[in-house]
C-alpha cells in the first residue's frame, strides 16, 4: 500500500511540475521535462514496470492536455521506462555522470522519436523551421540534464523518506 500512496504521489506532484509550475518554474524560458528524469530515475532505481506503468499514465496525461497527436508521448514514455529498466543492472545509478548520460541519452531518444512521429503524422506540413526546433529541442536538453541529479537527489530522499520503518 506504500508502493502505491508513493506512486500516486509522484504521479501528482509531477503533473502538477510540468503542467502548471513551468512558467514559474524554468530557466531562461526553458523548462525541464522532469517527467523524463522521473522515468529514468524509476528506470534505473525501481522495476522496469513501474517506470513503464508510470511513464505510459504520465504520458498520457501529458497527451491529454496537449494538442499534439495523442498517444505518443505515451508510447515514448512507456518506452523509456522499460528501456532505462533494463539498463539498471549495468549502471551505478548514484554516480552524478550516470544521472546525466542516461537523462541525456533517453531525452535525445525522445526528442528525435516524438518529432519524427509528429512530422510523419501531420498533416499540412509544418510552419515552424527546423532549426528553432533543432534550437529549443537542444536547450530543453540541455537545461533537463543540468538539472537532473538534483531531481535525483530530491527523489533519493523521497523514497528513503517514504519507505523507512518508522
Amino acid at each position: 500500500m506504500k508502493k502505491l500512496t508513493f506512486y500516486i504521489f509522484l504521479y501528482i506532484v509531477f503533473c502538477l511540475l510540468q503542467f502548471s509550475f513551468g512558467k514559474y518554474l524554468n530557466i531562461c524560458g526553458i523548462f525541464p521535462n522532469l517527467i523524463l528524469i522521473l522515468i529514468v530515475y524509476l528506470g534505473l532505481s525501481k522495476r522496469t514496470i513501474n517506470a513503464q506503468i508510470l511513464g505510459f499514465l504520465l504520458g498520457l496525461t501529458w497527451d491529454a492536455f496537449s494538442p499534439n497527436i495523442f498517444g505518443v508521448r505515451a508510447i515514448m514514455f512507456a518506452s523509456l521506462g522499460y528501456f532505462t529498466g533494463l539498463l539498471s543492472k549495468n549502471f551505478d545509478r548514484d554516480r552524478i555522470s550516470t544521472q546525466c548520460v542516461v537523462v541525456l541519452f533517453s531525452n535525445i531518444i525522445y526528442w528525435l522519436g516524438f518529432n519524427f512521429t509528429y512530422y510523419i503524422l501531420q498533416n499540412g506540413g509544418s510552419h515552424t523551421s527546423f532549426a528553432f526546433i533543432t534550437l529549443q529541442g537542444t536547450m530543453r536538453l540541455v537545461v533537463t540534464v543540468i538539472i537532473a541529479p538534483a531531481v535525483f537527489y530530491i527523489l533519493d530522499f523521497l523514497t528513503d523518506y517514504m519507505y523507512r520503518e518508522t
